[in-house]
């Protein structure tokens, strides 16, 4: 069980992954059980609409152990996929873009509050005015609402990637602005703070197509079902870790929240939800037909 030392390794992500959980359950909680920790919201003008052309290429999916030091078996093995040209939005949906949809029909997302006609959001630890430049956390379902009303769809994890991980000149890198570690002037990640911040608050963190927020923020929900990757094997040390939910009902989700360590900081590391959880940070942007 210690192959790689896979055992280890299993406990301290899963450490980082439950504090992660362990906030959507203080999210929830009633006010008067939760403490305030204080925190310095910014907002602003919500950024224009504006779409990145990612040029067709390759997009490598999973890792290769020594690659890394650590992987879960979802992430294996690594392989290679062709991805045709596409646009993809240059920032995610925001509070204000899902305000307009709103007024043509579209529900409220699970941490807005409409109270006196007004709408407020639900933070961690408090209720505050609707952050118009903050990314909108919605589920799956909702999200494909939102993309079938603009008449665009969700991206698909190869995509993703593409247009987080490749450049231009054909070559693809760790990270969207490079190879750098991830730090906080790259995105919103690793209990900087609870809550999101502005969609484009971290130009550091853009991709080489100049596409924003991917890493941090929230996590970004894809079109694609989780499944094994073609040669998965189940880890010695967990075998039903992944095994359990390929079941054609979880979507890949990529990047990573506030509260996501940066030890899952990974380009391999994929994430998954059913599409109608409504508790975790996700938020989602839209490419075109």
């Amino acid at each position: 069980l210690l192959v790689h030392a896979q055992a280890a390794y299993t406990i301290l992500e899963h450490e980082q992954m439950h504090h992660e959980t362990l906030t959507y359950i203080i999210h929830q909680l009633d006010g008067s059980r939760r403490r305030l920790v204080p925190q310095h919201h910014v907002d602003r003008a919500s950024p224009s609409p504006e779409v990145c052309t990612v040029e067709a290429g390759t997009a490598t999916l999973g890792t290769t152990i020594g690659k890394v030091p650590f992987a879960w078996d979802n992430e294996l093995p690594e392989h290679s996929v062709h991805v045709p040209a596409f646009g993809i939005a240059k920032y995610p949906v925001t509070n204000a873009d899902w305000l307009r949809f709103i007024e043509e029909g579209g529900l409220g997302p699970p941490f807005w509050i409409e109270r006196d006609g007004q709408w407020l959001l639900k933070t961690v630890f408090e209720e505050i005015p609707l952050a118009q430049s903050w990314p909108v956390y919605v589920t799956h379902r909702q999200a494909l609402a939102y993309a079938s009303w603009k008449k665009q769809r969700l991206p698909t994890e190869a995509e993703f990637h593409r247009a987080a991980f490749s450049a231009p000149d054909g070559g693809e890198q760790s990270f969207p602005w490079g190879e750098e570690a991830p730090g906080p002037q790259h995105g919103n990640f690793d209990f900087q703070r609870y809550d999101p911040e502005p969609v484009d608050a971290h130009p550091a963190g853009t991709s080489a197509w100049d596409v924003y927020d991917l890493i941090g923020n929230g996590w970004e929900w894809t079109s694609t079902p989780f499944a094994p990757f073609d040669g998965f094997e189940p880890m010695a040390s967990y075998p039903q870790y992944s095994a359990d939910f390929f079941d054609g009902k979880h979507y890949v989700m990529k990047g990573a929240s506030p509260v996501t360590g940066r030890e899952l900081v990974r380009r391999s590391f994929r994430n998954w939800f059913y599409d109608d959880y409504p508790y975790m940070y996700a938020k989602f942007r839209c490419i075109n037909f």
